[in-house]
């Protein structure tokens, strides 16, 4: 079932932070393996350096002759299980895989940029840090460029919030 476009990627759960070695051993079994991996700036001495990183934390695609090899995937070294259960296992579009491999470049994933600007009265999203997932208003960035002032939408009062930019993006 090698190579087939169009046939969907079951999706593997494997245990923590084993996914690099989960792909060796099902490459090493001949399963067709997807792991898509970005650079991650990382922490590390005080310094922020680049570090190799799975797209999906604890998950790759494989795509594999269910019948034939179903028990050897599901019991290869790493893995922790496959996705959905015995009964039905679930499946992603070959399309959505070709989706995230046109965004590779010389085999990293190229993430995104985010939108840095932001206008007074955009709705934000935090997604990162101690609030993340709250909503609220933009109101002003500050000198720093790096920071910037939302009003918090989501509790019962009327609350300014300090924080990084990096960790606002446009709520629509």
């Amino acid at each position: 079932m090698k190579d087939i476009p169009g046939s969907d990627w079951f999706i593997v759960n494997s245990k923590p932070k084993q996914e690099f070695d989960s792909e060796k051993h099902l490459r090493a079994l001949g399963i067709d393996v997807y792991l898509p991996v970005y650079n991650k700036k990382v922490k590390k001495n005080r310094i922020k350096v680049d570090r190799v990183t799975p797209l999906f934390s604890g998950y790759l695609f494989a795509r594999f002759d269910i019948d034939c090899d179903y028990q050897k995937v599901r019991y290869t070294r790493g893995v922790k299980g496959l996705l959905g259960g015995n009964e039905c296992l679930w499946t992603i579009a070959d399309e959505k895989i070709q989706d995230i491999r046109s965004r590779e470049c010389n085999g990293l994933v190229q993430l995104r940029s985010r939108d840095a600007r932001f206008r007074q009265g955009d709705r934000i999203l935090i997604d990162e840090g101690d609030f993340e997932g709250w909503e609220g208003i933009f109101q002003e960035e500050l000198p720093d460029r790096e920071r910037a002032i939302i009003l918090l939408t989501n509790v019962k009062f009327s609350s300014k919030l300090i924080l990084p930019k990096k960790y606002l993006v446009v709520h629509r």
